[in-house]
């Protein structure tokens, strides 16, 4: 039997060199932006709740009552108290129809509000994938409105859910209990020259 020799193998053919394997990637959205986000969208929230109280005649105040804080308190005051049983059900649904009304295509079809649309980041999985819409709603988002409904430690509860974005992570506790993160739509997940985007836009890269 033959034995491979030094001649055979210099005939061999080389060895190929691994496959491109990119380095990790830190693409999540910096403490900036999500404020900036959170601020825009807080900003048109804001601006649709001006509208309707302007439909309901709680902007008109006495000239004189504006100048007086406490005055301007009690007559706004009065003014919620003299409001019809439908217009009181009205203004405390408002904000949640204001929020799918303007929020809603958006989230559903791009994991983004129109304040994170605006600074280019966006809702995603853990794997980078659009959230389902059920899903974003009911873990990421109502999470955070009960919270805040909750009698006394709601301003507590959503302090620290905030808070919990200075971790190395860089991820809220909605984040976590959504299994979500907020990703900048500008630095890549993949940089392989060679790595192709997904056709549907369920993926972002």
């Amino acid at each position: 039997m033959f034995r491979d020799s030094p001649v055979n193998d210099q005939h061999q053919a080389p060895e190929s060199p691994p496959p491109y394997t990119p380095p990790p990637v830190d693409n999540t959205a910096s403490y900036g932006r999500r404020l900036g986000a959170f601020l825009l969208d807080g900003l048109f929230m804001m601006i649709a709740m001006m509208f309707l109280m302007q439909y309901l005649g709680l902007t008109e105040m006495d000239p004189e009552k504006a100048k007086n804080p406490e005055a301007m308190q009690a007559a706004l005051i009065a003014k919620l108290g003299a409001l019809s049983n439908g217009q009181k059900t009205i203004l405390t649904m408002f904000p949640f129809i204001a929020f799918f009304g303007l929020h809603g295509y958006l989230l559903s079809r791009y994991g983004q509000t129109i304040g994170k649309r605006m600074l280019g980041i966006a809702i995603v999985t853990m794997d980078n994938r659009i959230p389902p819409f059920f899903q974003l709603i009911s873990q990421r988002y109502l999470t955070q409105w009960l919270a805040g409904m909750v009698p006394v430690i709601g301003i507590l509860l959503r302090l620290v859910d905030i808070l919990a974005i200075f971790r190395p992570d860089r991820r809220c506790i909605h984040d976590h209990l959504a299994k979500t993160k907020v990703i900048d739509l500008r630095i890549p997940v993949v940089q392989s020259p060679d790595a192709a985007v997904a056709p549907s836009n369920s993926l972002i890269v």
